[in-house]
């Protein structure tokens, strides 16, 4: 294995420096204010030892140029993402791990993902269902979408907030309870930032929408701070001055670490990140019909976890929007994420001084915008009425990822999904070609998902158009649909033709359901 940075440099032209120098520079204009925003909502107030505005633009930094220096993505930009608020903000607000045991469960999760990487555990991955990602990554931008409502509205949780079975109903019922102090001028910032981190995309995607918003937000804040005199909550008025700056790990406290206490939360970590980043790196792979080695990369991203952890960082993961950002503003290498790390590094230092002004509600408006795409609501619901297996399974881990975490989420999405599959294990897949054919026999499904796609790469390597025959293929599930769903994409962008041709109704149906709409 060699990181992609190495493969890339073999081929690489002097005119492709500008365009890294350039994707890079708009990528670092994205991530910084919401790097700052992950690090607000993943650190509860009053938990001492961590500053969630730095911790955020931190990870940025370390964790963003090891991701792009060692990682097997040529197009991957790593840092904060939201998928990991939820859990983060969870195991902060435990007095048994803390600031400590965070940083050392990271530590851990980043060797876990090295050995995996080693063992070539990314090979296993693409066989991870479906169903499950959509589950979990729904019920993770639910709960992050709740969790935003606070600053979003202005409101002054009690003194005693509620503390229930689960964290997302405490903050229902938190929020319900202090709908009276509801605060107007938060609450109108914070809808001027959601029209602009909506609006601006639409018209056009290089718009750095969430810095346009930061700006006209705070100029918002500052008039009806200082004309109509009222009450804006700000970054200053909450955290108080921000000092740019690492915060290496401190161990003074590690004999009192509950070294147990954090063998689930490094698993989780190591998991969510192993999904998240080659989620992300397929997307990329995806969106310029290139390969990626998912082994190299899990080797990466557990590299920048290590550091993350050890330069006061949060744990990190390949983060699909800033990677897609990257692709869009003409990147030519990995260097465009080592770029991206080091202009963070120089706009940290550089513009610390104004960040105090910045209001909470602007923040809260950005990961709204965030939870809203990562949470794919047309999605969901568009699968939720695909098939009562997979639907089932997405409804279970989704339910189970909101109510209580991501880990019951998985595990409970993964137990029904095991036990709806035992006929298909038994039944299997099996292909054959002639000429430009393909012939798929038995049940394709998330066991067994990539081989008609790695099947049809090696066999037909050199074919301008192939046919996959499903005559003889009794059922297709989600997960298999989406691995021909991204084969099929691949083609259109190497200008080649797949088609799949005589399936049955029901397979039919799915695959008009399903390919060139996900």
């Amino acid at each position: 294995m060699k990181p992609e940075l190495f493969n890339s440099l073999k081929n690489y032209k002097k005119s492709y420096i500008l365009n890294d120098l350039l994707a890079g520079l708009m990528v670092a204009i994205i991530a910084l204010p919401l790097s700052i925003a992950l690090g607000i909502q993943s650190v509860p107030a009053g938990v001492e030892g961590i500053n969630g505005i730095q911790a955020g633009i931190i990870t940025a930094i370390v964790a963003g140029f090891f991701i792009s220096l060692l990682g097997g993505s040529k197009y991957q930009i790593g840092g904060p993402t939201a998928a990991f608020v939820v859990i983060l903000f969870g195991y902060l607000a435990d007095p048994e791990i803390g600031v400590l045991g965070l940083a050392i469960a990271g530590i851990i999760a980043g060797l876990l993902l090295i050995i995996m990487g080693v063992c070539r555990a990314g090979n296993v991955m693409k066989f991870f269902p479906y169903p499950i990602t959509i589950g979990f990554t729904t019920g993770i931008g639910v709960t992050l979408m709740v969790g935003q409502l606070k600053d979003f509205l202005g409101l002054t949780f009690p003194e005693e907030p509620f503390e229930l079975f689960s964290e997302f109903i405490s903050k229902l019922a938190n929020i319900f309870s202090s709908i009276t102090t509801f605060n107007f001028a938060s609450f109108a910032v914070g809808l001027v930032g959601l029209s602009c981190v909506i609006i601006l995309p639409k018209i056009s995607k290089k718009i750095p929408s969430a810095l346009v918003a930061i700006v006209v937000c705070t100029g918002v804040s500052l008039l009806l701070t200082n004309v109509a005199k009222m009450d804006v909550p700000t970054i200053k008025s909450v955290y108080g001055e921000i000092q740019a700056g690492f915060s290496f790990i401190n161990i003074e406290g590690i004999k009192n670490i509950n070294f147990g206490k954090l063998i689930v939360p490094a698993i989780v970590i190591a998991f969510l990140c192993a999904i998240e980043s080659l989620l992300s790196a397929t997307v990329a792979s995806g969106m310029t019909g290139t390969k990626f080695n998912a082994n190299q990369e899990l080797v990466g991203q557990g590299v920048a976890n290590i550091f993350s952890s050890l330069f006061g960082g949060l744990p990190a993961t390949g983060a699909i929007a800033r990677t897609a950002a990257s692709i869009e503003n003409g990147a030519k290498s990995p260097l465009a994420g080592v770029f991206h790390a080091i202009f963070v590094l120089i706009m940290y230092f550089l513009l610390m001084g104004v960040v105090g002004y910045i209001p909470l509600a602007v923040f809260a408006a950005i990961l709204i915008s965030v939870a809203i795409n990562m949470a794919r609501f047309p999605l969901f619901i568009r699968l939720s009425a695909f098939g009562v297996r997979d639907s089932i399974v997405m409804l279970v881990t989704f339910i189970l990822t909101v109510i209580f975490d991501l880990t019951y989420g998985v595990i409970g999405g993964v137990i029904v999904c095991v036990l709806a599959n035992i006929p298909n294990f038994k039944k299997g897949a099996r292909f054959e070609t002639e000429f430009s054919t393909v012939y798929a026999h038995g049940t394709l499904f998330f066991g067994n998902a990539s081989k008609l796609p790695d099947f049809i790469n090696r066999e037909m390597a050199d074919r301008r158009q192939v046919y996959v025959d499903l005559s003889d293929v009794e059922r297709i599930d989600e997960t298999a649909l989406e691995k021909l769903s991204v084969l099929k994409s691949t083609f259109a962008l190497q200008e080649r033709e797949l088609e799949f041709v005589n399936a049955n109704p029901t397979v039919q149906r799915r695959l008009d359901k399903f390919i060139g709409k996900i």
